[in-house]
């Protein structure tokens, strides 16, 4: 079983677009976005767009993340998550809604809170409850999470949300955290994606990176309307 993972795209089209298209030249059996469409980038309409394309073309398996339900909260007047927020984050998210109709389009989409293959469990950010949006960034968080993981009878966990690739093993139990399209925080700061094979008792997931132009894309944001503050925020993410 080939599954391709897209993660934390975050409203950037062109990284989103060479995955999508890599990810069908080499062949899958599966097609998992992880969540995070939106926010930070500055192509909301064109990755909903992209989303929506890829879901009708390949029947994929849509996981809701943080940053979706942010905006569906929104549009229902909850907003007690995205108050919480940095000023810089809050703006993106204004700058976005008046882009894209409030986020309208999201509504519209099937979303679930996790996907299981076999034994494999594939959500957001964790393997606990919708709307724990806890991070897996230590050796105990990955532990933890291995623990939940094994309660449910499942042997692997694949995670986004951190936007850096991680493998965490703890005796038969393997914990991934996947790297990310949009805003891509390991050390070399390179969008990619994930390809996971499942065969009998083995995983393998292997990293796909997706090369960018990144004064292109610090161009872009900084030709928005958003203060120059969060622009320059936005930018730093790609020296």
């Amino acid at each position: 079983m080939r599954i391709a993972v897209l993660s934390d795209m975050h409203a950037v089209a062109g990284t989103y677009r060479a995955a999508l298209r890599a990810a069908e030249a080499e062949g899958f059996d599966a097609l998992v976005i992880l969540g995070d469409l939106l926010t930070y980038g500055v192509d909301p309409r064109e990755v909903i767009e992209l989303t929506d394309e890829a879901l009708a073309r390949h029947g994929g398996v849509l996981v809701l993340g943080n940053h979706d339900q942010m905006y569906l909260d929104r549009r229902q007047g909850r907003t007690a998550y995205l108050d919480a927020l940095p000023d810089w984050i809050r703006e993106t998210v204004d700058w976005t809604c008046e882009e894209t109709d409030d986020a309208r389009a999201l509504a519209e989409f099937a979303w679930t809170q996790e996907w299981v293959n076999g034994r494999a469990l594939i959500a957001h950010a964790n393997p606990y409850a919708p709307g724990d949006w806890r991070y897996l960034a230590a050796r105990e968080d990955a532990k933890a999470a291995g623990a939940a993981i094994a309660d449910r009878g499942l042997r692997w966990g694949i995670f986004g949300h951190t936007h850096r690739f991680r493998r965490f093993d703890e005796g038969d139990l393997s914990v991934f955290t996947l790297g990310s399209l949009g805003q891509p925080r390991d050390p070399l700061g390179t969008p990619e994606w994930a390809m996971v094979e499942l065969s009998g008792d083995r995983i393998e997931v292997s990293r796909r990176r997706i090369p960018m132009d990144r004064e292109a894309h610090r161009s872009a944001i900084q030709a928005t309307s958003m203060s120059p503050a969060t622009k320059d925020r936005l930018c730093a993410f790609f020296p």
